[in-house]
């Protein structure tokens, strides 16, 4: 999913709520912003995964996207549209017909009068839809978890949960699907180009990290005490895996260990791991 606005229209706090309820409905989720500029106004995204089977391991941003969310009450732009995959859904803030068509759907509620309605200022005084529009989501790709997206803005919305929450539910309610007119403009889906190869600028080394020896940076050590009981906790957070657990045995790795002290940190037994300094 990609959810687009400008600043100050709510964008991060949507998918940080939209992201809440899907983990309330039991998906594995990741969700995170790209900002354009610091100013309000200024463009910004979302992008918001969501799986019911499986952790979700991609890190990277949603370039074609299944679902598009427009916070905006101004319409997108062909390019924004030409994102969304073929057989994709379109949520827009509006209350009239949206005059483009594509393979994908369109769906719109009037979010901000929603918002309007129920007292859901900006510090300016405009109306934010962002919460009506995620009712809007939650009808159209969730339609069983209207109560866990209740549940997260209640515990994301404090004093303004109240208002918020009535207006997901008016933004659930008002959702329609629009039918494609003769007059509508047709939008292609942009199919991704082909990157061209590139020789490398520099050279490039066909070693792995085991080949840098670390251990050379570091100023201070970490030594196991006899508190220790082999728990690998410490293991598990090592940036360099320099902490490994055999036969039952910590064990450090100096030769690449390089003292950053997370061992020590992360360790849950008192008196366990201490830093000493490197010897000379």
């Amino acid at each position: 999913m990609l959810i687009v606005g400008r600043g100050g229209e709510g964008v991060v706090l949507a998918s940080q709520v939209l992201t809440d309820t899907f983990g309330r409905a039991g998906c594995w989720v990741q969700s995170f912003p790209e900002f354009k500029a610091e100013r309000r106004g200024a463009p910004i995204s979302a992008f918001l995964r969501w799986d019911e089977a499986a952790p979700i391991h991609r890190r990277y941003k949603v370039q074609d996207c299944d679902v598009l969310v427009v916070i905006s009450p101004s319409p997108p732009s062909e390019q924004l549209l030409a994102a969304v995959r073929p057989g994709g859904l379109v949520i827009l803030n509006r209350d009239t017909h949206f005059p483009y068509a594509g393979d994908f759907h369109v769906a719109h509620v009037a979010a901000s009068r929603i918002a309007q309605e129920h007292g859901i200022l900006s510090s300016e005084g405009r109306p934010m839809g962002n919460v009506a529009l995620l009712g809007a989501c939650v009808k159209l790709l969730a339609p069983d978890e209207l109560p866990a997206l209740e549940l997260a803005i209640a515990s994301r919305m404090g004093s303004g949960a109240a208002a918020n929450i009535r207006a997901a539910r008016d933004g659930y309610a008002a959702c329609v699907r629009q039918h494609v007119l003769e007059a509508d403009a047709h939008v292609e889906h942009a199919a991704a180009a082909p990157r061209p190869h590139r020789r490398a600028l520099f050279a490039v080394s066909t070693t792995d990290s085991l080949r840098v020896h670390t251990g050379a940076w570091s100023l201070d050590r970490p030594v196991l005490l006899d508190a220790c009981n082999d728990c690998a906790l410490c293991a598990l957070f090592c940036p360099e895996g320099a902490m490994t657990r055999t036969n039952g045995a910590m064990a450090i790795d100096y030769l690449y260990c390089k003292g950053c002290g997370i061992c020590e940190v992360v360790c849950p037994v008192k008196n366990a791991i201490a830093m000493e300094p490197v010897p000379a």
